[in-house]
């Protein structure tokens, strides 16, 4: 079943093993060079992989990655059940702003591990169980350099205001 159609991938719910999964398809862009766009999208896919191994080696809640298919730009990874970060945000309460600090302590740590998500919004995260999920690496990278650091950090800033009335509370 089709989640989500985005302009870079696909996303369709699944069951891989008898366990709920997500299989993410990075969709082919027909106004390359075929060959270009094959490439392309194989090295994406293998950076997502990559990005969400570290990031869970340094202590961040990722999905479980099931399956890597890099010849058809695919990932099968564990299905994240629970409220996205800007549901809970939007709310607000007590569980608001426990999951803002949450929210600061896990961009720390992708971070301090040289990780730039390149999309933090608050749309990219689960809660479970009181703790954030990071999803959707796939514009992500590796450069521990300030300036990478600080556009995704400004990101997030401009997207928590722009999305959540109560954003500047969050910044204290």
């Amino acid at each position: 079943m089709l989640m989500r159609r985005g302009a870079e991938a696909e996303l369709r719910r699944t069951e891989f093993l008898g366990r709920p999964a997500v299989a993410k398809a990075r969709v082919p862009k027909t106004y390359r060079l075929s060959e270009l766009d094959d490439g392309l999208r194989r090295s994406r896919i293998r950076m997502e992989a990559r990005l969400m191994a570290e990031a869970r080696a340094a202590g961040v809640s990722v999905p479980i990655l099931y399956d890597i298919d890099l010849a058809g730009a695919s990932l099968v990874m564990e299905f994240v059940d629970g409220p996205t970060a800007k549901e809970v945000l939007d709310r607000g309460g007590p569980l608001a702003g426990m999951t803002a600090r949450e929210i600061g302590r896990v961009v720390g740590r992708l971070h301090r591990a040289g990780i730039v998500h390149g999309d933090l919004t608050t749309s990219n995260m689960i809660v479970r169980d009181g703790q954030v999920v990071m999803i959707d690496f796939g514009l992500g990278g590796k450069d521990a350099g300030r300036e990478a650091r600080g556009v995704d950090l400004h990101l997030l800033r401009e997207g928590l205001v722009s999305a959540h009335a109560r954003a500047t509370a969050y910044f204290r």
